[in-house]
C-alpha cells in the first residue's frame, strides 16, 4: 500500500498532459506485453469448473439480491468449503492477482484465454485466499486447466464459497459483482452454459452454435434468411448466427405461440388474445383470436387456431378470416406436418382422425380408439399409436404397421427414420426403448440409457444410424439404431431450477443428418450425426 500511495502523491506533481502522454503510453505498453504473453500461453482445447462436485440445479447467475442492490454477474460455488483448492478453468495467462482484490471480501484471480475460434473471455475467481501450500499466481503467469490458483475464501459479508465469472470486459479489476441490467448485455457470460457450450464446440460433431440474451419459453424456429426467432415472456427477437441481433420487440403479454412465414415474416400471439405478424421486426397486421393456447399451425399463407370452443379457425397473414370448422367434440391431438393440418376429436363414438390442407380441404375421417400417441412425418405421413396399434395415416388410409404387446404411458414418445424404422419411449418405471422395423418385428428392446428422472424425453432420428433423444437437463443421447447402444453423449446447459424450461426445447434432423439441439435455456446447437459416435455417412441402421 505505501507504494501506491505514494506513486498517487508523485502524480499529482505532474502536468496533466505529461500524465495523458504517460497513461496511454503504460496503457500500450501493457496491452502489448498482455496479448503477447497470452498468444505464449496457448490456445484453449478444454475447459471445466473451478472446483469438484457443483450443488444439482443451483444457478444464482443473474439472480437480483437486493442487499447487495443488483444482479449477479456471476456464479457462487463451493459453499463451506473454506480453503478447498480453487482450479484454473482452461488454459490462459494471469492478468490479475490480488490477496485484497476485494478488500475484506478477498481476493480475485483473473485469467485470459484465447479460443480456437479467435475470440478471447476472462475467468475470474472471486473471494479467493492463499494458504500455507497455496499462494495466488503472479500476473503474467501461464496456468493450465485444473492448475490450483487459489483457495475458496471466507469473504465478511457472506458463507465461505467461491464467486466465479466468465465474461469478456475487465481483464484487470475486479469488476462490480453486481449490475442493475441484464448481465449477458453487459460482456458477462453465464458460466454454466458458456462451459456446456464449450465443451460441446470442442466435439468434432459440432457445426455451429447460437445463444441469445433472454431464456426461451418456446424452442426457437428458424427463418428464411437463416436467422432463428425466440421467445422469452413477452420478448420476441431475431438472432443471426452467431450473435447477431437483428431485430427485437415487446409483446403485450407472455407468447404463447411463434411461427415463421415465407419472406422473413413473423407471426406471434400471445396470452391476452392477440395475434400479430411481423416483417424486419415492423409490425404489420393485428388481430384478436381467442384460441387456446396450444401452439397454432402454419400451412403456407394460412395461420389455423384451435379456438376455445373448439372450432378450427384459418386467418391469412393480414389476419383476415378465411374459414371456420366445428369439431363437435374434444379435440385431443392438434398439430401440422408443414403440408397438411391434422386434429383428432374425441366424443362418444369414440375418436375421429381428420387431416386437411390450408384451404380446409382433406380426404375422408379416420376412426380411431384412444387419443393418439402422434408424429408427423418428413414425407408427409403420420405416425400414430392408437393404444397397442401401430399404424401410418396417409390421405385418409391407415397402413397398419405393428400391434405392441402393452399400451404405453401417457409420458411416451415416437419417432421414425428415413429407413421406416419405429422408435418408441414406452415412459413406464422401467425406461424401455423399443425399435420396431419395417416389417413390424421388433428389432431391440434397451433400457434407457440413462439413471434418474428424466422423463418425456424428445426423440428424433434421421437416415437410420442413430436415434437421438433429448433429456429435460439437456443431455443429447445418440444412440446405435442397430441394438439401442448408447454410442455418445453431449451435455446442454438447461437452467438451473429458476430457470429450467423443458417445453422450449428443440430436437430435429434434417436429411443432410444435421441435429439441431435446444434444450430450453440460452444455446441452439447444430452437430453433424455422422460425426457422433464416428456413425458414419454409409450407416444404414443395422
Amino acid at each position: 500500500m505505501t507504494s501506491n500511495v505514494s506513486f498517487v502523491q508523485w502524480r499529482k506533481c505532474l502536468h496533466p498532459a505529461v500524465l495523458l502522454l504517460l497513461a496511454v503510453s503504460l496503457s500500450f505498453s501493457s496491452h502489448e506485453a498482455v496479448q503477447a504473453q497470452v498468444a505464449d500461453c496457448g490456445v484453449v482445447d478444454a475447459i471445466d469448473y473451478p472446483v469438484d462436485q457443483l450443488e444439482s440445479g443451483y444457478d444464482d447467475f443473474g439472480r437480483f439480491r437486493s442487499n447487495f442492490g443488483g444482479n449477479h454477474t456471476g456464479l457462487d460455488l463451493a459453499f463451506d468449503r473454506w480453503y478447498d483448492p480453487v482450479m484454473a478453468a482452461a488454459r490462459g495467462m494471469v492478468t490479475y492477482s490480488d490477496t485484497a482484490g476485494w478488500d475484506t471480501e478477498k481476493g480475485v484471480v483473473i485469467v485470459s484465454h484465447d479460443f480456437p475460434d479467435g475470440t478471447r473471455a476472462y475467468s475470474l475467481y472471486g473471494h479467493v485466499e492463499e494458504t500455507d501450500t497455496i499462494r495466488l499466481p503472479a500476473v503474467g503467469t501461464c496456468v493450465e486447466r485444473g492448475q490450483i490458483i487459489a483457495a475458496v475464501g471466507w469473504p465478511s459479508r457472506g458463507r465461505p464459497h467461491l464467486h466465479f465469472e466468465l465474461r469478456t470486459i475487465l481483464p484487470r479489476e475486479g469488476g462490480p459483482g453486481y449490475v442493475s441490467n441484464n448481465p449477458l448485455d453487459g460482456g458477462w457470460y453465464n458460466p454454466l452454459d458458456f462451459i456446456a457450450l464449450w465443451r460441446a464446440k470442442f466435439k468434432p460433431a459440432f457445426v455451429q452454435a447460437i445463444s441469445f440474451d433472454t431464456v426461451a419459453s418456446l424452442p426457437p424456429t428458424q427463418m428464411d434468411n437463416g436467422a432463428y426467432l425466440t421467445a422469452s415472456e413477452t420478448t420476441v427477437s431475431a438472432m443471426m448466427p452467431p450473435n447477431q441481433l437483428l431485430w427485437q420487440i415487446q409483446t403485450d403479454s407472455d407468447i404463447n405461440g411463434i411461427a415463421a412465414l415465407s419472406g422473413d415474416r413473423v407471426v406471434v400471439h400471445t396470452e391476452s388474445g392477440q395475434a400479430l405478424t411481423l416483417e424486419g421486426g415492423r409490425y404489420g397486421s393485428i388481430w384478436n383470436v381467442a384460441s387456446v393456447e396450444a401452439p397454432f399451425v402454419v400451412l403456407g399463407e394460412r395461420i389455423i387456431f384451435l379456438m376455445q370452443d373448439g372450432s378450427l379457425n384459418a386467418y391469412s397473414a393480414a389476419g383476415t378470416l378465411i374459414w371456420t370448422l366445428p369439431t363437435n367434440g374434444e379435440v385431443v391431438y392438434f398439430g401440422g406436418n408443414g403440408s397438411e393440418l391434422a386434429f383428432a376429436v374425441e366424443t362418444s363414438d369414440g375418436v375421429t382422425w381428420q387431416t386437411m390442407n390450408a384451404e380446409g380441404q382433406g380426404p375422408n375421417a379416420v376412426q380411431l380408439k384412444n387419443a393418439p400417441l402422434v408424429s408427423p412425418e418428413a414425407d408427409g405421413r403420420w405416425l400414430v399409436l392408437d393404444g397397442q396399434e401401430l399404424m401410418h395415416i396417409h390421405l385418409g388410409q391407415v397402413q397398419a404397421i405393428a400391434t405392441l404387446p402393452q399400451r404405453v404411458e401417457p409420458t411416451a414418445r415416437l419417432t421414425s427414420d428415413a429407413l421406416g424404422n419405429v422408435y418408441i419411449y414406452w415412459g413406464d418405471s422401467e425406461r424401455v426403448l423399443l425399435a420396431i422395423g419395417t416389417d413390424g418385428q421388433t428389432r431391440w428392446r434397451a433400457e434407457y440409457p440413462r439413471e434418474g428422472e428424466f422423463d418425456e424425453p424428445l426423440l428424433a432420428a434421421g437416415n437410420g444410424c442413430l436415434l437421438y433423444t433429448l433429456d429435460v437437463d439437456g443431455m443429447l443421447n445418440a444412440i446405435n439404431a442397430a441394438d439401442g447402444t448408447l454410442v455418445e453423449q453431449v451435455g446442454l446447459y438447461a437452467g438451473g431450477r429458476r430457470a429450467t424450461n423443458p417445453a422450449a426445447r428443440l430436437l430435429k434432423v434434417d436429411a443432410a443428418e444435421q441435429v439441431y439441439v435446444a434444450s430450453g435455456f440460452l444455446t441452439l446447437m447444430v452437430f453433424d450425426g455422422t460425426k457422433l459416435g464416428n456413425a458414419g455417412t454409409d450407416c444404414l441402421g443395422g
